[in-house]
């Protein structure tokens, strides 16, 4: 166990050394003039929605992010963290700020729904290592991402790499063949269910703030999450088993309402990207400090963490891939090309 988790925390710091390089908007003042002449900048708050808990890493990194805007700004901007879904779902976050009453989140899967193209990030086993999914990033078919989503409302300001995502289960998964007619939670996304059908399991959708309930009540069997979320979202006390299936490797984005961004001044806007960079810097060092502890704690809950040979499947997920639509599939040539 200690030297997978070694690899795993070496493959995510080569990934990062690679990347290296209430109302949304409450104006408590107006654009005016000094006694000097010079412009004083509106005041603004801007709300940010997650709905993990407060443990959760990416809540922590938003708090560091407002405290940064609020520091590089002067106080001109204020960001509002709200987490554990107290103010709705990672889609309903979404859709506020598509209509103006949410100002930001952090998100994947779910902004599929109206960016289509981030389903290549919910395809089992198409990511190889983090250093291929870090070279998509930041790549030509990268940067057209970012574009498609700043067109939908939605400006990514930076990433989060994770963790590969891992299966937590009350039966022990050891082969593909434990799969077989298994109720399995995976997130909102076009792909990702297809991939779990092939690898014969039953698929169930849900946010993720309502995961912990499902499996307390036994309305699923099985969850798949990088480990520290199955750790900070304490999945552990209604699991008995984790699969180490390592089937994806994925980034969340830290999203602010396109808007919102673009109302703010030059100094404001560059205060901002420059806050989400040290953001970046910070949950990724807190993310490896995480990883360690998750696996300790959850060994020290009694899980059983079971170690597999994914090429199964692997092989089970890829005959999905064909069912995709012509533009996914463009998509997976895109992926594979930036190997």
């Amino acid at each position: 166990m200690k030297k997978l988790l070694s690899i795993l925390s070496l493959t995510m710091m080569v990934g990062f050394l690679g990347a290296c390089g209430s109302t949304t908007e409450d104006s408590t003042t107006s654009d005016s003039s000094s006694s000097t002449g010079e412009t004083v900048a509106e005041e603004k708050t801007i709300t940010f929605s997650l709905d993990q808990p407060s443990s959760h890493i990416w809540v922590k990194a938003t708090n560091k992010f407002a405290e940064l805007v609020e520091e590089k700004t002067e106080g001109t901007i204020k960001v509002e963290v709200h987490d554990s879904a107290s103010l709705g779902t990672q889609r309903e976050a979404l859709e506020g700020m598509k209509i103006g009453t949410m100002g930001g989140t952090v998100s994947l899967e779910p902004v599929s729904a109206w960016v289509e193209e981030i389903g290549i990030f919910g395809v089992p086993y198409l990511f190889e290592d983090s250093d291929h999914l870090n070279n998509f990033l930041t790549s030509e078919s990268g940067e057209e991402l970012n574009e498609l989503m700043i067109e939908e409302g939605f400006k990514p300001l930076t990433y989060f790499m994770r963790a590969p995502r891992q299966i937590s289960s009350n039966k022990k998964i050891e082969s593909i063949d434990d799969l077989r007619g298994l109720n399995i939670r995976v997130p909102e996304s076009p792909t990702a269910p297809p991939a779990f059908e092939a690898m014969g399991a039953r698929v169930v959708t849900l946010p993720i703030s309502e995961v912990y309930s499902a499996l307390q009540q036994n309305v699923i069997d099985a969850q798949e999450n990088p480990i520290t979320q199955i750790y900070s979202d304490k999945f552990y006390e209604v699991q008995d088993y984790i699969t180490l299936s390592n089937h994806q490797y994925q980034a969340a984005y830290l999203l602010i309402s396109n808007d919102i961004f673009e109302s703010l001044t030059d100094e404001q806007k560059q205060a901002i990207e420059e806050a989400a960079q040290e953001t970046k810097e910070f949950e990724h060092n807190l993310h490896v400090e995480e990883l360690e502890a998750a696996f300790a704690g959850l060994e020290e809950a009694g899980v059983e963490i079971i170690e597999v040979d994914s090429s199964e499947f692997a092989e089970a997920a890829s005959q999905a891939y064909s069912s995709y639509d012509a533009l996914m599939q463009t998509w997976i040539e895109r992926v594979n090309e930036s190997k």
